[in-house]
């Protein structure tokens, strides 16, 4: 099976162009994962929406996206910034 190729919105592209070089490098480690095996057990499907999944990157990098014709694309990137945290575990 061929890699599917991927795509951002222009909201999940503006973010992924904002990030510092590290979290870019685990989005891109991600992807390169992902493009091969899209429905990874790791994802999950979002609303019952077996096309529309999410997955946690890294304990703060999660993506949500849609498979669709041979392509991932990307619709959301929420980056979690843990340095202040309410409530520390």
């Amino acid at each position: 099976m061929l890699p599917y190729r991927v795509a951002f919105t222009e909201e999940a592209a503006q973010v992924r162009d904002s990030l510092p070089a590290e979290r870019r490098d685990v989005l891109e480690r991600g992807l390169a994962i992902l493009v091969t095996d899209p429905r990874h057990k790791l994802s999950h499907p979002v609303r019952g929406d077996e096309s529309t999944r999410e997955i946690a990157l890294s304990r703060n990098l999660f993506v949500e996206y849609v498979i669709s014709d041979g392509k991932l694309v990307v619709l959301l990137l929420t980056l979690i910034d843990l340095s202040d945290v309410l409530i520390e575990d």
